[in-house]
């Protein structure tokens, strides 16, 4: 009989991740079949944005990370089945982002990935979104 080895969710490698506009591996702390959930001005929680799958989230990350901005992630709270966390993202513009983001995880996987997000109303320039 094999042992399989059972995936744990580390969220160092998150964060660095995250910090580092590392799509490539952000992408591998999703399951095949996660949903991204996305709620913000132009989103609102009747009407969010919603990814389903790895193949959209891998798209969502992909643009986010080929932006020039930065991205801190802080104050996280970490469970056996969950993760919370906020992350800042600043542009050279001035333009600020906060984001609260829960995680729901399954098997050492993201299964649901839940953002509010705000933005400066006055610095950004209109229409930028995500």
């Amino acid at each position: 009989m094999t042992a399989s080895a059972a995936i744990t969710f580390d969220f160092g490698d998150l964060k660095r991740a995250i910090e580092h506009s590392d799509a490539d591996a952000l992408v591998q702390f999703y399951a095949d079949d996660a949903k991204m959930i996305i709620v913000d001005r132009n989103r609102p929680p009747s009407a969010p944005m919603t990814l389903s799958g790895k193949e959209e989230i891998t798209a969502f990350w992909r643009d986010v990370c080929s932006r020039n901005m930065t991205h801190r992630v802080g104050r996280e709270v970490v469970g056996a089945e969950r993760a919370a966390f906020v992350e800042e993202c600043a542009y050279p513009d001035g333009c600020h982002v906060m984001s609260a983001m829960t995680l729901d995880l399954r098997d050492g996987r993201i299964a649901r990935h839940l953002t509010v997000q705000a933005w400066d109303e006055v610095s950004c320039a209109s229409g930028r979104t995500s």
